[in-house]
């Protein structure tokens, strides 16, 4: 295989788990958070902020990874087409080399956008304030 026809396949491997990460807040946006986003409220809400939280990950991992896509491509564009690179003889296949770099990514990726959403949900809820309990107060 080639040099450049690694990086261009590995770029494309690469984008299309950024194209997962992108379409999975949206996918994974269910009726009921629609709901709930929609639904005026006039204190914080916590499932609206995790709904939130979580899409922020995932925005930020997929441009993190389209990015990465894009240098992939720009290497795979000024690399030889002639050299050569020694990969062991199960990844010699484009379809194994594709899943070899998609799979790792998409597992790193996720682990990535996990720890983001908790590090933003804790943030969010440090700065969130505090919920009135209902009946407390005068109006009882």
């Amino acid at each position: 295989m080639s040099e450049q026809l690694a990086l261009t396949l590995a770029a494309a491997a690469v984008g299309f788990a950024a194209a997962l990460f992108f379409c999975v807040g949206n996918v994974l946006n269910t009726a009921r958070r629609i709901v709930d986003q929609a639904s005026p409220r006039w204190d914080f809400s916590e499932p609206v902020a995790r709904a939130l939280a979580s899409q922020r990950a995932q925005y930020v991992i997929g441009a993190v990874l389209l990015i990465a896509a894009f240098l992939l491509q720009v290497a795979a564009a000024t690399a030889s087409a002639s050299a050569l690179v020694s990969l062991p003889q199960c990844l010699q296949i484009w379809h194994s080399f594709v899943l070899a770099v998609f799979l790792p990514t998409v597992v790193v990726a996720g682990l990535a956008s996990y720890l983001l959403y908790v590090f933003t949900m804790r943030k969010v809820l440090r700065l969130a304030p505090p919920l009135e309990k209902e009946g407390a107060g005068g109006n009882s």
